[in-house]
């Protein structure tokens, strides 16, 4: 997943709203409470220098969401910010993937509230006094807006909601190039930006199997999320095939794997994909 995933409100945003997270397959970024979709503007205002900035708040650039009687501050990590971001990635090994994952969304919209009858600025006075702190060298001026910032739970949320999008892409990937291996009798292979994969589904007697081949997965993780996104093919069923299988033999970086499918699995296969000479 690359570019930017549009301005995400905070967890802190949420429960200002009283809004419950929603399930992983609906982004942050596209609820439809107030005022998030008048925030998904400002990176496109941003570019063309549109955007008002929130000057009492002096550690950091907020700018002012303004829409209806809603109020907001929305701002843009910088490199230095995604640096000092917490990742709460394990193993180490992930720590660049969540800092590639923040850098994509560096739009987020950290405080919202609405404006009362006979006061214009009242959010951002109160904003001011939220974001109140003592002198340091880090805050001269006695501001200190990091509160505001996306937090461990708003970190693991966006990477929660892109493992469910990777999730459903494998699942659609391995169901159509299935469905195509079952009416054609060869390989179909796919092609990502940084791997490949093909399948081939195969009668060895009277039992049907389905081999598997990946080049460039290096992650035994999204090996096993690949694997397991095959509808009625147990993921304790696959097993290696080290010297090949049917049509497909690894080769430097590839791995091959094999497990058995039912007629049952097969016909519910080309069910959820039907060709384009079917009825649909």
């Amino acid at each position: 997943m690359t570019g930017t995933q549009g301005v995400r409100p905070t967890k802190r945003c949420l429960d200002d709203l009283g809004i419950s997270p929603p399930a992983l397959d609906e982004p942050l970024h596209r609820l439809e409470a107030d005022p998030i979709p008048a925030a998904q503007s400002f990176p496109e205002v941003y570019d063309a220098g549109g955007l008002s900035r929130i000057v009492s708040i002096k550690d950091r650039v907020w700018f002012k969401l303004k829409t209806g009687r809603w109020r907001g501050a929305v701002t843009r990590l910088t490199d230095r910010d995604l640096a000092e971001q917490p990742c709460s990635c394990e193993p180490r090994a992930d720590s660049q993937a969540h800092l590639t994952l923040l850098a994509a969304n560096r739009w987020w919209l950290g405080a919202v509230g609405r404006r009362e009858d006979g006061s214009g600025d009242d959010f951002y006075a109160n904003l001011v006094t939220i974001c109140t702190s003592t002198w340091s060298p880090a805050t001269p001026d006695r501001i200190d807006s990091r509160r505001l910032l996306p937090q461990t739970w708003d970190h693991r949320r966006l990477q929660a909601e892109q493992t469910f999008a990777q999730v459903r892409i494998f699942e659609n990937v391995m169901v159509e190039a299935a469905a195509r291996s079952l009416r054609c009798g060869k390989v179909a292979t796919a092609q990502f930006s940084r791997f490949s994969m093909g399948v081939v589904i195969r009668a060895d007697g009277p039992e049907q199997f389905v081999a598997f081949i990946a080049e460039g997965v290096y992650d035994p993780k999204v090996l096993a999320v690949m694997m397991a996104s095959l509808p009625g093919v147990d993921p304790g069923d696959w097993a290696p095939e080290p010297g090949g299988i049917a049509d497909l033999q690894p080769g430097l970086g590839q791995v091959v794997w094999s497990a058995p499918l039912s007629t049952e699995a097969a016909a519910h296969i080309l069910a959820m994909t039907p060709s384009a000479d079917e009825d649909v």
